[in-house]
Order: structure tokens, then sequence, then C-alpha cells
């Protein structure tokens, strides 16, 4: 072979070589991106309570090294145990929140929530209710208790609850969620 025949089987060789990298860089970046919207997909579905199996013992407070008199540290606490879906502590430890902190609308939203999770949602209907008594504007309590009602099938309940949502802020997060339900209700 001359060096001109080297010289092209180099070329095409490099070629290819850049080829193979753009075809993979492209597939790799629609993969990113399909995959992103199946886990933004499977975050939006609502797949009805949550159970918890009680299989956890529940962390005593001792251990936690934490203050059980402050407010702030038990709600941090029952964040823990809902993170970990362990919704029957979080629900108690929320619990004890309220009785120390009538007035914490975040804690109505969360044992709404960890109520609601635990299938009891007539119950978590009540305290969402409650919550947005205590703090009309707390646009996240409208949202929650418009999904807990639409998850019970009260849609007609749900409607005014969500559109307090888009009252109050239709560009946030939970302005944006509110639409979205409203959409799948209509």
């Amino acid at each position: 072979m001359t060096s001109e025949q080297y010289k092209k089987w180099i070329i095409i060789a490099l070629f290819l070589i850049v080829f193979g990298i753009g075809v993979f860089a492209l597939t790799r970046h629609y993969y990113k991106i399909e995959q992103s919207k199946d886990m933004r997909a499977q975050r939006s579905v609502a797949t009805g309570p949550i159970r918890d199996s009680g299989t956890i013992a529940p962390l005593p407070f001792e251990k936690e090294g934490m203050d059980t008199d402050s407010p702030e540290a038990l709600a941090r606490l029952g964040d823990r145990y809902f993170e970990a879906n362990r919704f029957e502590q979080a629900a108690e430890i929320y619990k004890k929140v309220l009785k120390l902190n009538p007035n914490d609308v975040d804690t109505y939203n969360d044992l709404g929530l960890a109520l609601h999770y635990t299938g009891k949602s007539d119950e978590a209907v009540e305290i969402l209710q409650q919550g947005t008594a205590v703090k009309p504007s707390f646009q996240r309590i409208w949202l929650s208790l418009g999904f807990v009602l639409s998850s019970l099938g009260r849609n007609e309940e749900a409607k005014p609850a969500l559109q307090k949502v888009l009252e109050i802020d239709p560009d946030s997060e939970p302005g944006r969620e509110a639409q979205r339900i409203l959409g799948l209700l209509q």
C-alpha cells in the first residue's frame, strides 16, 4: 500500500470514530430526556394510599437526642418518618406537634397527608380543613385538600380547593399541580 492509501484509511477510520462518538452522544442525550420524562410521569401518578406495614419499630426520642417539648424538633422527626414512608409514626408525631403549636399550618398539611396515606382519608380531610381555617393563604394545604378529596372521588368538593390554589398563585409549583389535577377531574 502506498502512503496515499494509508492516509485514506486513516481518514476513514477517524471519520468512523467521530461519527460513532456523535451517534453515541446524541442517543445518550435522547435516552436521558426520555428517562427524565418517564420519571416525571411516574411521580405524577397518584396510586392511592400507601399503608405503613408497621414492620419498622418507631425510633425512641432519647436515641434521637432530641427535645420532645420542641415543636420544631418533633416536626423534623415527623418529616423523617414521612420521608421514610412510615406514615403511622409520622401522624403520631404531627399530632404531638399540633398539641404544642396549634397554629402550625404546615403540620396540619403534613398530618393530613400522613393520615390519607394510612387510609384515614376522612380524618385527613377534617385536619386539612382545620388547617385552611388557621391560615387561608397557605397554598399547599389547599392543594393537599384538593388532592385528598379527588383521591376519594369527591371531585366537586375538590374543585373549589384546587381553584383556591390557583387564586393564591397559579405560577407556583402548587399552582401548576392544582392545574394538572383540575385537568384530570374534567
